[in-house]
């Protein structure tokens, strides 16, 4: 089993030290059984050597006295378990169960958050749960760790047009290591779903190539630019809210609460179909572009084929 807290027997004052914003009276016990499956969050989304390596470095002997990158990894590793797991405890944590069900006892004096508090503290939670892996990935590719790059996670993007968060960024703002990982598999779809059908096998692999060609210097920055786009669109289409960082696209609401799930699918719905009519232009001035070429290719061919060549003793066709 993964063990990130209590190497020392003292679990409750190591989540004091990573989170910081919760009860200096916290009790280890009722995070323990949760912690394993804060890990599964974590691994779910940059798979788990990352995680092992960082565990074993955690119990061996070097925790103390490590790289600096590997400490501040680690600590961002913690960070994002223990809010993780937060997020599966805080829920109960008022709540009393026994054998007549579930009840909530407020003392005398004590009033309880409303339902609107909750949600917004639980989101709050959330949003730094992602933030510490977002700051635990920029750790790890700024440092260049070998068990990083040689994960699965990362050798996944080596087959990708779009390799990094920062290529990512040239055509579309998303600004965090934590979504592009989690948009690595909708990148390979659309590449193999969208832009290979317009490029073939052979132009597309000229531009995975990274070997600049006549052919990707034209169409290899629209190439990207599409794959992104049309990456955001399923994105807006498929991902839970909470995954996208806030800014990242921009949705109005003015509806009052109960309506916001009807107002949210059809404010969706608007921006995908921006992204893709976008993206939609940018693959048909591919189309046009490789198919201008291959004219010009034909052109060419008949031109060498039915013009006279002159030679010293005459005309030959």
């Amino acid at each position: 089993m993964i063990r990130l807290f209590d190497r020392y027997a003292d679990g409750a004052s190591e989540l004091l030290e990573v989170i910081g914003v919760i009860s200096a009276g916290v009790t280890y016990d009722k995070w323990e059984p949760l912690l394993p499956l804060g890990v599964r969050d974590v691994e779910a989304i940059i798979g788990p050597e990352p995680v092992r390596t960082l565990a074993d470095f955690y119990e061996s002997d070097e925790c103390c006295c490590g790289t600096e990158e590997m400490q501040e990894a680690l600590l961002r590793l913690r960070q994002a378990v223990a809010y993780f797991t937060w997020l599966k405890i805080i829920p109960t944590l008022d709540a009393q169960h026994d054998e007549n069900g579930r009840s909530r006892r407020l003392g005398e004096n004590e009033k309880g958050l409303t339902a609107l508090q909750e949600f917004k503290d639980e989101e709050n939670i959330r949003r730094l749960a992602y933030e510490a892996v977002d700051a635990l990935i920029a750790i790890m590719e700024d440092a260049g760790f070998d068990f990083w790059l040689t994960s699965r996670c990362c050798r996944r993007r080596q087959s990708l047009i779009i390799r990094s968060k920062e290529e990512f960024d040239e055509y579309y703002h998303i600004g965090s290591h934590r979504l592009f990982v989690t948009l690595l598999p909708i990148i390979s779809e659309v590449q193999t779903a969208e832009l290979l059908p317009v490029t073939g096998p052979a132009v597309l692999q000229q531009l995975l190539s990274r070997r600049p060609t006549a052919t990707t210097a034209m169409i290899g920055e629209a190439a990207a630019r599409a794959v992104v786009l049309l990456t955001m669109k399923k994105a807006v289409e498929r991902l839970p809210v909470e995954v996208i960082p806030e800014g990242v696209v921009q949705i109005q609401q003015s509806q009052p609460v109960n309506s916001r799930l009807k107002a949210e699918q059809a404010a969706r719905g608007a921006v995908a179909a921006s992204l893709g009519n976008d993206a939609r232009r940018l693959l048909d001035l591919i189309e046009a572009t490789l198919q201008s070429l291959d004219d010009d290719d034909a052109a060419a061919t008949d031109d060498i084929v039915l013009s006279p060549i002159a030679h010293s003793k005459g005309l030959t066709f």
